[in-house]
């Protein structure tokens, strides 16, 4: 027998029906690189690990409680193993936990690290392992200056790809240190990493991106003066800062390094430099001078973590010069994809380079046609054994070249090179 229901009752049972499904959605969670997401607000968003927080009471050092807490979430990255097997490595961990709390080297807005009065778990309930384990294992100064070296070269990573850590160690400090001090094994340790991603995102930002000296990061007296107890991180580290742009910056940062590649190619003098104003490359060297000066204002995340005073908005920036990118990354794939030996054969593999496509050729069929031409008259001198000075000579360089317009460059930015 079927039962009849009116329009209003079959309503009530599909919002009922609507309603228990998203409540079955709030329950889901996924695992992403690494990272936990959760449905909230009709929408998966990234939550954080509560079991990973570093759990903290400043005004009681004497509760070791950041001890205890970075010693409870290594015994559960693998029920212990960690600690029995790399007992350096852990001490180092634990040894930066306990400095961090003591001297205040973490972000209060960090959700990473939290008051034990807004804790999700209570890590004194490993307080007896947990002293005991450095008792038999005692926190030394070196212990110390190694794990604040990773903490260090995490934030680095951060600086130059917006993660700590990745899917796995990443870095070439990162990878290096930890060979170092622990050996070549850990690298390899998916419990090392895990642990890692935990301990990394402990440290203060701000606060070390400024003991590393770079220029114009938003600081407090406060953090100044806690990061004054910091130790100084060794000059190499320093360095690097410099050894690649910030995060959400590398595409300005691979066109000028294509550019100038492809000007110190023996034929570059020969190359035709387009005469259209997408193809002007006053703005880009500006550019990467600035980014240069002050990378901070330029990373991707400045503005939501406050590294800094009027940080750029990267999107605007892209999209102000997205015809000029298009022009010049068409302009290298022409080059490198008609010519051998450029210097620039390592841009093949590179996915922000385009293939030499139909729809490509089509957009610049003049200047490709140039090339084309230029590359058949090279060749052909090759053939009949030809130096390249000699055929320099004889093909003859047009009036504007790409060697001219990168050498026009350098020499207007020459403080770039030094």
């Amino acid at each position: 027998m079927v039962t009849m229901v009116s329009t209003s009752e079959a309503l009530v049972a599909l919002s009922n029906s609507i309603l228990n499904s998203i409540g079955d959605l709030n329950k889901l969670e996924y695992n992403k690189k690494g990272r936990k997401y959760r449905f909230v607000n009709n929408n998966f968003q990234r939550i954080r690990e509560e079991d990973k927080h570093l759990v903290i009471c400043p005004e009681e050092p004497e509760s070791q409680l950041a001890v205890m807490s970075s010693f409870y979430i290594l015994l559960n990255t693998d029920n212990g193993e960690l600690l029995r097997r790399y007992p350096d490595f852990c001490l180092a961990i634990i040894g930066c936990a306990r400095e961090i709390e003591a001297h205040g080297w973490y972000e209060e807005e960090n959700s990473s690290v939290v008051h034990v009065k807004n804790a999700k778990y209570d890590p004194r309930v490993v307080s007896e392992p947990a002293l005991e384990y450095i008792r038999l294992n005692p926190i030394e100064q070196r212990h110390i200056d190694m794990g604040l070296v990773l903490m260090t070269c995490a934030k680095l990573n951060f600086l130059h790809t917006d993660h700590h850590i990745g899917t796995k160690v990443e870095g070439f400090y990162m990878k290096h240190f930890i060979k170092e001090y622990f050996g070549e094994e850990l690298l390899a340790s998916p419990e090392v990493l895990v642990a890692l991603k935990s301990f990394v995102h402990w440290g203060n930002i701000k606060g070390i991106l400024y003991r590393l000296d770079v220029p114009n990061i938003k600081t407090t007296p406060e953090l100044v003066k806690a990061f004054s107890q910091f130790p100084e991180p060794m000059e190499e580290l320093k360095l690097s800062v410099y050894d690649r742009y910030p995060s959400g910056t590398s595409k300005y940062s691979l066109i000028r390094k294509s550019i100038d590649v492809l000007g110190d190619w023996q034929f570059s003098s020969l190359i035709p430099y387009p005469q259209d104003f997408n193809f002007d490359l006053d703005w880009l060297y500006e550019l990467c001078h600035n980014i240069e000066k002050d990378p901070v204002k330029y990373h991707l995340r400045s503005s939501t973590k406050a590294l800094c005073e009027n940080p750029v908005n990267l999107g605007e920036l892209s999209s102000r010069y997205s015809k000029q990118i298009a022009a010049l990354l068409d302009f290298i794939s022409m080059i490198i994809h008609t010519f051998e030996d450029t210097g620039g054969d390592f841009l093949l593999q590179n996915s922000k380079i385009p293939k030499l496509t139909p729809e490509l050729i089509s957009r610049h069929s003049e200047l490709y046609q140039q090339i084309q031409k230029l590359y058949d008259n090279v060749r052909s001198y090759e053939e009949k054994g030809w130096d390249t000075d000699d055929i320099v000579l004889r093909l003859g360089a047009p009036e504007k070249s790409l060697f001219s317009t990168v050498m026009a460059m350098r020499e207007k930015y020459s403080d770039d090179y030094e």
